[in-house]
């Protein structure tokens, strides 16, 4: 994913360097002597018709490159699909991660069908900092997983919470979705962001490009808090 972007990047730095070197160009032939010269014109229909080409070949590169984003980020997502993070546990020093998670499940979420042994792998996330770390969570089955991911309002009233492993690009379209529409109307499922709209439908997005639309035909943002 990380060599994607770099890709990305790549396309979006040539086109704006194209961009500019196409407007001096045109500047210069506006305002050359020659302008009207047959020669000239001929030239200049064939300059319009590379600008033509090579913006459609741009064109055709991001639309290429956002779908090898896409497979690849569906791909990741199906990989995290039996992976939940959990929120707001103190963290300690050597600490029993799965003895703290199944107290919680057992304990606070009274799932007595979820046990230590329905846990695959558990550990924190990232650098170890002030500020407790989230503990990722990969249960051995999606009925595990479900159980606990449905039993999250358990938690309601407490400093911990639980939330889906979502890839980076999604995390993004979450976090920009609750911005526009606010926190209230958006939550995910099952890797899948939804959004509550103002008339009251509910529409399931993954990109970009699908918020992209969504917030075109409502611009005027929810504020919820």
């Amino acid at each position: 994913m990380e060599n994607t972007a770099q890709l990305a990047k790549s396309i979006e730095d040539l086109a704006k360097w194209m961009d500019a070197r196409m407007s001096e160009f045109e500047n210069s032939q506006q305002h050359a002597p020659s302008a009207g010269n047959p020669t000239v014109k001929v030239l200049s229909a064939d300059y319009t018709n590379f600008k033509s080409l090579v913006w459609k070949s741009l064109a055709m590169l991001r639309s290429q490159l956002e779908l090898i984003v896409n497979g690849l980020d569906r791909i990741e997502t199906h990989s995290r699909r039996k992976v939940l993070l959990f929120h707001g546990l103190a963290e300690e020093d050597k600490e029993d991660l799965p003895k703290k998670i199944n107290s919680l499940i057992q304990g606070k979420m009274k799932l007595s069908t979820v046990n230590a042994d329905s846990v695959e792998v558990c550990h924190r996330l990232g650098v170890k900092r002030d500020k407790a770390r989230p503990i990722l969570v990969r249960f051995n089955t999606m009925k595990h997983r479900s159980a606990v991911w449905n039993a999250k309002t358990t938690l309601k009233g407490t400093k911990v919470s639980i939330s889906e492993f979502l890839t980076k690009p999604r995390q993004d379209v979450f976090a920009a979705a609750r911005k526009h529409f606010g926190k209230k109307h958006c939550w995910s499922s099952e890797g899948v962001i939804v959004i509550l709209m103002p008339d009251g439908s509910r529409r399931k997005i993954v990109t970009v490009s699908e918020l992209r639309d969504l917030t075109a035909l409502h611009p005027v943002t929810t504020s919820d808090g």
